[in-house]
C-alpha cells in the first residue's frame, strides 16, 4: 500500500514564544538580558544590554536585506522611519561604530580645523557632491554642510550674487525696498462679498497694492506660460462664466493652476496654503474655501463641456496664435496610452500595470502631442477604444491599440 506523504510544517519565525513579529519573515525578542532577532526562525543577530550600537545594526541591515517594511521594523525596533533610514546611512558611510551613541558630558576639542574647512570649500567648489568631499577630508557629510553655512553666514548678503550662491545653503533675505510696505493690509472687500451673498455680483475683480514682499510670490512667473496655454481664453469660449458669486471663473482656474504649482493639486490642499497668502497673488482678500472650490468645480463638470474645453485648446494651440484660423493647416500628431493608477475609494476596473507587472485598479488615458512634443489634450480612453474621433474644431484622430501618428486638418 501505497504511503501518503506529508508535508513539512514551515518553520517557525522564532524559537522564542513570546517574540514579537516583524512582517512575515522576522521576529524580535527583548527581555531583561538584551535581544536577538530571528529570520526564518535562526538565530540571525544579537545584543547585550546597553549594547545600542548592535541594535541600531541590526535594525539597518534588516531593512538593508528587505526582510521587512521600513515602517514594520522601524515600529519594532520604537523608532520612526526617518531615524532608521539615518541609521543606514551612518552604517553605510561610518561603519557599526558611527552607530555608537555619543559620550554625555563635555566634548573634547573639534576635529575641524581651519584647513580642513579650507579644503572642503576648495573641493566643493570643484563641483563635487557633499559627500564626496566629506570622504576626501575624513568627515561626515553633516559636517561638510555645516562648514559651508558657516562660509554663507559670514558673507554680505548684499555682496552675494545671486547665482553664485551655494545650493545648500539658505535664501538670502534682502531689505525691503524703501518706500514700500513689507506686506499691506489686504483691500476691504466686505462690501464685494456681501453683494455675492445676495447674487447681485457676477465676480470679485482682482486688486493689487505695491509691497516689498509677498509670500507665494514666485507664482507669478506661471502668469506668461498659462496665458500662452489659453486656458482662461477658451474656458470663456466654452463656458461663459459660472454663477454670480464673489470668487469667478479666471479666479477658480488661476487658482487651481497656482495651488497645483504650490504642491496641492487637489482641492482639499488648499487646506495646507496660507488662504491669506494664496489671496494675495489672486488678487483677493483670501482664496476659496474646499467647499466654495466643490460647488464651483461640479458647476463647470455639469454642463458637460469638458470635451469642448479641450478641444478649444488643442485648436488654439495647433493654430499657432490662436487669433487666426488656420485652414488647411495640417499638422503631425503623436498619440499614446497611458495607464494611471487609481488611488481613490470607487471600485473600478482592473489594467495591467507594465510597472507594477500587475493589474491594479487604473484609468487608461490617450495622450496626444504634437511634432515638437508639446501637449496638445488628454483623453480619458485607450487608442484601441478612441478609434477615430471627430471633435468640433476639425480634429480628426485614429488609433489602434499600441499608440500611433495621425494627420489633423484644421
Amino acid at each position: 500500500m501505497m504511503g501518503v506523504m506529508t508535508s513539512q510544517l514551515p518553520l517557525p519565525m522564532a524559537m522564542d514564544a513570546g517574540a514579537v513579529p516583524i512582517g512575515l519573515a522576522v521576529s524580535l525578542v527583548e527581555d531583561e538580558t538584551g535581544g536577538r532577532a530571528f529570520v526564518h526562525g535562526e538565530l540571525s543577530y544579537a545584543w547585550d544590554v546597553g549594547d545600542t550600537a548592535t541594535r541600531r545594526f541590526t535594525a539597518a541591515k534588516l531593512a538593508d536585506i528587505k526582510a521587512a517594511s521600513v515602517a514594520e521594523i522601524s515600529a519594532a525596533f520604537g523608532v520612526d522611519p526617518g531615524t532608521l533610514w539615518r541609521w543606514r546611512q551612518v552604517l553605510a558611510m561610518d561603519g557599526v561604530l558611527g552607530l555608537a551613541p555619543e559620550k554625555p558630558g563635555p566634548r573634547g576639542p573639534s576635529r575641524l580645523t581651519e584647513s580642513m574647512m579650507s579644503e572642503i570649500r576648495a573641493l566643493r567648489s570643484t563641483g563635487l557632491p557633499l559627500r564626496a568631499v566629506g570622504a576626501k577630508v575624513g568627515v561626515s557629510e553633516f559636517t561638510v554642510r555645516r562648514t559651508l553655512a558657516m562660509e554663507t553666514a559670514a558673507q554680505e548678503p548684499a555682496t552675494a550674487h545671486p547665482s553664485r550662491q551655494d545650493p545648500e545653503a539658505g535664501p538670502v533675505i534682502t531689505e525691503p525696498a524703501e518706500g514700500l510696505p513689507v506686506l499691506p493690509a489686504a483691500a476691504d472687500r466686505s462690501g464685494e462679498r456681501a453683494w455675492a451673498r445676495t447674487g447681485l455680483l457676477e465676480c470679485a475683480a482682482p486688486a493689487f497694492a505695491p509691497a516689498a514682499r509677498v509670500p507665494l510670490a514666485g507664482l507669478f512667473l506661471a502668469l506668461p506660460a498659462l496665458v500662452n496655454t489659453g486656458l482662461l481664453e477658451c474656458a470663456k469660449e466654452v463656458f461663459g462664466a459660472l454663477p454670480n458669486g464673489f470668487y469667478g471663473l479666471d479666479t477658480i482656474l488661476t487658482g487651481a493652476v497656482f495651488q497645483a504649482l504650490a504642491g496641492e493639486p487637489r482641492a482639499e490642499g488648499i487646506t495646507r496654503i496660507d488662504p491669506v497668502a494664496m489671496g494675495r497673488v489672486l488678487g483677493l482678500d483670501r482664496a476659496p474655501e474646499v467647499k466654495t472650490l466643490r460647488r464651483k468645480t461640479a458647476a463647470l463638470a455639469g454642463t458637460g463641456r469638458a470635451g469642448e474645453l479641450l478641444t478649444a485648446m488643442a485648436t488654439r494651440h495647433l493654430n499657432g496664435s490662436g487669433d487666426e484660423e488656420g485652414g488647411g493647416l495640417a499638422a503631425v500628431l503623436y498619440v499614446d496610452g497611458h495607464v494611471r493608477a487609481y488611488q481613490g475609494t470607487r471600485k473600478i476596473g482592473k489594467v495591467h500595470s507594465t510597472r507594477l507587472k500587475f493589474p491594479v485598479p487604473a484609468t487608461e488615458e490617450t495622450w496626444v502631442a504634437d511634432g515638437h512634443g508639446s501637449p496638445v489634450l488628454v483623453v480619458m480612453a485607450e487608442p484601441g477604444v478612441l478609434g477615430v474621433a471627430l471633435f468640433d474644431g476639425g480634429l480628426v484622430m485614429a488609433g489602434d491599440d499600441t499608440g500611433f501618428v495621425c494627420r489633423v486638418l484644421l
